[in-house]
C-alpha cells in the first residue's frame, strides 16, 4: 500500500511539472508571437524594409558638344545608368517615380567664348542656377530637392547662350529617401 502511495505521489509530481512546463512553454510561445507581431506592425509603418523597389539613379551625358541658346534644354542623350528608368533621353527629363528626397548634380564644361549659365528646372520653374565666367570651366552644382510623384527635373541654359563640351558634361540624380 505504501508503494502505491509513493507511486501516486510521483505521478502527481510528474503531472504537476508537466503542466507547469507546458504552461511555461505556452507562455514563451505567446511572448514570441507578440514580439513578432510588434515587429511586423513596426515594419508596416516604416515601409518596405530591405526593399529596393523605390531605388532610382541615373547619369546621362551629351553625345556631342554644341551651342545652346538661352532657355534651351540641355541634351543629355546618352545614358550611363538609368536604374528605375526615370530619365528620358527623348525629352532629357527626369520624372520622379515616387515622392521623396532626391539629389541632382550637373556639370557643364564650357567654352571660353561663352558664359556658363545653367538652370535646374522643376516642373517649368527654376529651382537652382549656376554661373561661370567666360573661360574654359567646369560649372555645375549639386542640390537636394523634395519631389512628388511625376514631378519633372531637367537642365537648361540660363539667360545667355553657351557652348557645352559633350565629353566633359553630365547630369545625374538619385533618390535618397
Amino acid at each position: 500500500m505504501q508503494d502505491l502511495t509513493v507511486l501516486t505521489f510521483i505521478l502527481f509530481i510528474c503531472s504537476w511539472n508537466c503542466m507547469v512546463s507546458g504552461k511555461s512553454l505556452l507562455t514563451n510561445l505567446m511572448k514570441q508571437a507578440e514580439t513578432l507581431q510588434h515587429g511586423l506592425d513596426l515594419a508596416s509603418k516604416v515601409g518596405d524594409i530591405g526593399s529596393h523597389r523605390n531605388d532610382v539613379a541615373f547619369t546621362a551625358v551629351p553625345t556631342s558638344s554644341r551651342s545652346y541658346s538661352s532657355g534651351s534644354v540641355l541634351r543629355f542623350n546618352s545614358v550611363k545608368i538609368n536604374h528605375g528608368n526615370a530619365f528620358s533621353t527623348s525629352n532629357y527629363r527626369f520624372t520622379a517615380p515616387s515622392a521623396g528626397l532626391y539629389v541632382f548634380s550637373w556639370s557643364i564644361a564650357t567654352h571660353k567664348s561663352y558664359y556658363g549659365n545653367s538652370r535646374l528646372m522643376k516642373d517649368g520653374s527654376t529651382y537652382h542656377q549656376t554661373y561661370c565666367q567666360k573661360t574654359y570651366a567646369q560649372c555645375g552644382s549639386t542640390i537636394t530637392i523634395w519631389l512628388n510623384k511625376n514631378n519633372q527635373v531637367w537642365v537648361t541654359s540660363g539667360t545667355s547662350s553657351f557652348y557645352a563640351y559633350g565629353t566633359y558634361s553630365s547630369f545625374s540624380g538619385w533618390k535618397i529617401h
